[in-house]
C-alpha cells in the first residue's frame, strides 16, 4: 500500500515539474529549424504572399514554442488585422509591445491596425513613433505615406517616400511607391477629386472605361462635333422605341447592365459602336479591363471620331514588334494604331501585356494621350 502511494505521488509530482516548466501552452522544439524566430519569419514572408491562414499557423507555433516571443503576437495582430478583426489585432499587438516595449515591429503593426480602422493619423503618429525608435524600418515610411495619401495628402506622401530613400536608398519598393505617386499626380492634374480615387485604383473595369470615355473626353459633344454618327441604338427590354429613324438597328441592352450604375454611360458607348457586349450577349461591367481590349476600345473610338474606317485593317498582315501578340491575335491591329501613335507603350521587358489590367493612373494618362491625338 505505501509503495502504490509513493507511486502515485511520483507521478503526481513529475507532471507538475512538467507543467511548472513548459506549460500546457508551450511546445517542445522537434527541429533545429523549429524555432519561434524561424517561424515568424516564415510568417511574414506568407503574409506578403497572401497566405494569412498559413501565416497564422506559423505566428501561433512561434508563440507556443515561447509564449513570451513579442514578434509572434505581432504577426498574428497582423493576421487578425487581414481577417478584419480589429479588435482582436489591438489586444494582439498590446501584448507585443507589453512583452518588448523596444520592438519596432509592433509599432508599425499598430499604426497599420489603426489605418485599416480609418483612423489615419493616429496611425502616422504610431508610425513616427517606429522611426524615431529606428530611421531604417522600411515598412514604417511606406504604410505612413500609404496613410497620408489617403488623407489625399499628396505633398507629405511624396516627403515621406523621399525620406524613405534618404534613409534606404537601395529600396525599390520606396522607389516604386514614389514613382506610383507621381504618375497618379499626373493622371488626376487639373481635374476633379473622384478622379483621384480613379488613379490610385490598381485595376479599372469595363464600367469604369465607359464611364471615362462618356465623362472625361466629353463622349456626346465630340460626336457631335465630328459628325460621327450612332450605328446602333441599345434599348432595355419592353421599351417603347416607336418613332426611331427608318432603317436603325435596335438591339436589346445586355441584361447585366440593366440595374448598373453605369448603365447609361455603357449605353452611350455601345451606341457609338465604341465598346461592345460579348458574343454571348453580357457586358461583363464589373470585369477587370485587359490591356488588350483598351487598345481595341481606344481605337474604336479614334475610328468614329476621325472617320477614318481604314484605321481598322491598316495593320492586318504586318510583322509584329512584340513577342506576346501574334499578327493574327484580335486586337493586334489596334495595339498597332495605338501604340505607333504614342498613345499606349510597351512594356519594359518589350511585351505589350495582353492580359494584365489597367491601373487607373495608366487610364486616365492614356485618355489624355488620345485627347491629344485629336
Amino acid at each position: 500500500m505505501t509503495k502504490k502511494l509513493i507511486s502515485v505521488i511520483s507521478v503526481i509530482l513529475i507532471l507538475g515539474w512538467i507543467i511548472g516548466c513548459g506549460g500546457k501552452n508551450t511546445l517542445v522544439k522537434q527541429g533545429l529549424m523549429d524555432t519561434p524566430q524561424a517561424h515568424y519569419t516564415q510568417g511574414k514572408s506568407l503574409l506578403k504572399e497572401g497566405k494569412i491562414d498559413e501565416a497564422r499557423k506559423e505566428f501561433n507555433r512561434s508563440i507556443h514554442l515561447n509564449p513570451k516571443f513579442a514578434p509572434g503576437y505581432e504577426g498574428m495582430a497582423l493576421v487578425y488585422m487581414l481577417k478584419g478583426d480589429i479588435k482582436s489585432a489591438h489586444k494582439y499587438v498590446d501584448k507585443s509591445l507589453g512583452l518588448d516595449g523596444k520592438w519596432v515591429p509592433a509599432y508599425v503593426a499598430k499604426g497599420r491596425i489603426f489605418v485599416a480602422e480609418g483612423k489615419y493619423k493616429d496611425g502616422i503618429n504610431w508610425f513616427n513613433k517606429a522611426l524615431k525608435m529606428d530611421s531604417t524600418i522600411e515598412d514604417a515610411y511606406i504604410y505612413k505615406g500609404e496613410a497620408y495619401i489617403k488623407l489625399n495628402d499628396y505633398d507629405n506622401a511624396e516627403n515621406t517616400y523621399k525620406e524613405g530613400l534618404n534613409a534606404l536608398p537601395n529600396s525599390t519598393t520606396l522607389n516604386d511607391k514614389w514613382k506610383d505617386l507621381q504618375d497618379i499626380r499626373r493622371a488626376s492634374a487639373g481635374l476633379p477629386p473622384e478622379y483621384v480615387a480613379i488613379a490610385r485604383t490598381p485595376a479599372i473595369t469595363r464600367a469604369d472605361l465607359a464611364a471615362l470615355f462618356v465623362v472625361e473626353l466629353n463622349l456626346d459633344k465630340i460626336m457631335k462635333k465630328r459628325g460621327a454618327p450612332e450605328y446602333k441604338k441599345f434599348y432595355a427590354p419592353q421599351s417603347n422605341i416607336m418613332g426611331k429613324k427608318e432603317g436603325a438597328t435596335t438591339t436589346q441592352l445586355p441584361q447585366d447592365v440593366q440595374n448598373h450604375w453605369a448603365k447609361h454611360y455603357i449605353e452611350k458607348v455601345m451606341n457609338y459602336g465604341i465598346m461592345e457586349p460579348y458574343p454571348d450577349g453580357t457586358f461583363k461591367p464589373d470585369e477587370k479591363l485587359t490591356r488588350a481590349n483598351f487598345a481595341l476600345f481606344v481605337q474604336n473610338f479614334l475610328i468614329k471620331v476621325t472617320g477614318d474606317k481604314g484605321l481598322s485593317t491598316r495593320f492586318i498582315g504586318s510583322a509584329s514588334p512584340f513577342p506576346d501578340v501574334p499578327n493574327s491575335h484580335y486586337a493586334f491591329n489596334a495595339i498597332m494604331v495605338i501604340t505607333t501613335r504614342g498613345i499606349m507603350k510597351a512594356k519594359l521587358d518589350g511585351t505589350f501585356g495582353l492580359t494584365e489590367p489597367v491601373p487607373g493612373k495608366d487610364a486616365l494618362l492614356i485618355l489624355k494621350k488620345v485627347k491629344a491625338n485629336l
